[in-house]
């Protein structure tokens, strides 16, 4: 729902001016003429209240909330209670502002004959293509509470993974910071320093002493000339990730990293596994099963790979045949989805499958985080001792110099 500001005439001819709240504008229309008020101007109310500022939230609504929601809706319709009866009381003891009054909206249009999926299809994006079509299903078949079930663990399992990415990833990330703040502490305040104490004495300076000097006269005569590359190097890697070709081929680079790619490769077919054994235990085709999970997939290549895949099980060829054609997945992939198709239980193989992979994962950002620790260590210790030798070599010949 919006606020919308509205001026308009009564039946006498007198102006009005107020405030609504409605879907849109014709709904704002049809309000007023139910008042028997002549429409003059309808516009969108923009101004800034501290509930509206409340509701801002960087990377929207977290996937925790997310979870609560899920589980103890669930637990609720379960319970016997009715739908709307159980958002009142979610709404009233939800404590994020955004989500808040996302559940109060939703609320609104289920009281006036919307179902869930609608409902939150009209919200501010909260829930992906494939959490909305999951609950359509539900809501179609009657099992909204185990879908509910289903979605809550499948929320939890990317938190999971998000965080062991994060944490995988938070020692290079602070090494690499200190690294370039004591290079820049260097460059712009401490060498300028030694070179003018240095040069008082008229001694040839060591080679990476020199070298140090030169740099540091460099990034203070130019640092406008070395801001302005690295602008025009995030820029044109933004165009050129925007681009459909420029992104296929960075996915592409990214899969055959060494140390990363694998990790890339494993969370791709983690989610494909996990997410199209979810949609086909809820009841969807495996045409709008296959889309759906190519839509949630980060990565080009797999996305597209999955895509072809749908156009040939439209025409009737199994899956099997062209994921083992695709060979960006593993052969064990294209076996057991055969495994599956012949015996008809694809999804709890799938299933099964999603699990070993989320295992993969696990290990391998596990490794990633106790191989970069050493390695971070040997990077901030050689820059270290390269500042310490640039710093300390002349002090070795000042004796001689001062002589």
């Amino acid at each position: 729902m919006k606020k919308f500001k509205y001026t308009a005439r009564n039946l006498e001819g007198k102006t009005i001016e107020g405030k609504v709240e409605a879907r849109s504008r014709d709904s704002v229309v049809e309000i007023l003429q139910g008042k028997k008020l002549i429409v003059v101007k309808i516009e969108d109310d923009l101004n800034i209240s501290w509930e509206k500022l409340k509701e801002i939230n960087v990377g929207g609504v977290p996937i925790k909330d997310k979870v609560i929601f899920m589980r103890q809706l669930a637990t609720m319709i379960g319970a016997g209670l009715p739908l709307t009866q159980a958002l009142e009381i979610l709404e009233a003891q939800a404590t994020n502002p955004l989500f808040k009054r996302t559940i109060s909206n939703v609320l609104g249009d289920v009281q006036g004959g919307s179902g869930l999926a609608e409902a939150f299809r009209k919200t501010n994006n909260v829930f992906d293509s494939i959490t909305l079509n999951l609950l359509e299903a539900g809501e179609e078949s009657g099992n909204l509470q185990i879908i509910l079930e289903r979605l809550a663990v499948e929320l939890e399992e990317q938190k999971k993974l998000g965080e062991k990415l994060r944490s995988a990833m938070i020692y290079p990330t602070i090494i690499v910071v200190v690294i370039v703040g004591v290079i820049l502490l260097m460059m712009f305040v401490l060498v300028p320093a030694m070179a003018e104490i240095y040069g008082e004495f008229g001694a040839e300076l060591p080679a990476i002493t020199q070298f140090m000097i030169n740099m540091s006269n460099f990034f203070i005569s130019y640092w406008w000339l070395l801001a302005t590359i690295v602008s025009l190097v995030v820029i044109l890697y933004k165009y050129f990730y925007d681009s459909p070709n420029g992104k296929k081929f960075i996915h592409r680079v990214a899969l055959k990293l060494p140390i990363f790619g694998p990790i890339t490769t494993k969370m791709q077919i983690a989610q494909f596994t996990r997410l199209l054994s979810l949609l086909l235990k809820s009841g969807l085709s495996i045409v709008k099963a296959l889309e759906l999970t190519a839509g949630s997939l980060t990565n080009v290549i797999y996305k597209d790979s999955i895509m072809e895949a749908k156009k040939e099980v439209e025409k009737g060829v199994a899956l099997a045949i062209p994921i083992a054609r695709a060979q960006i997945f593993p052969l064990i992939i294209s076996q057991m989805i055969a495994v599956g198709e012949e015996s008809g239980e694809m999804d709890n193989v799938l299933e099964k499958m999603a699990q070993y992979y989320n295992d993969e994962v696990s290990v391998a950002t596990s490794n990633l985080a106790t191989l970069m620790e050493p390695l971070m260590l040997v990077l901030m210790g050689g820059a270290i001792a390269f500042i310490a030798l640039a710093v300390y070599m002349p002090m070795f010949n000042l004796s001689g110099v001062i002589g």
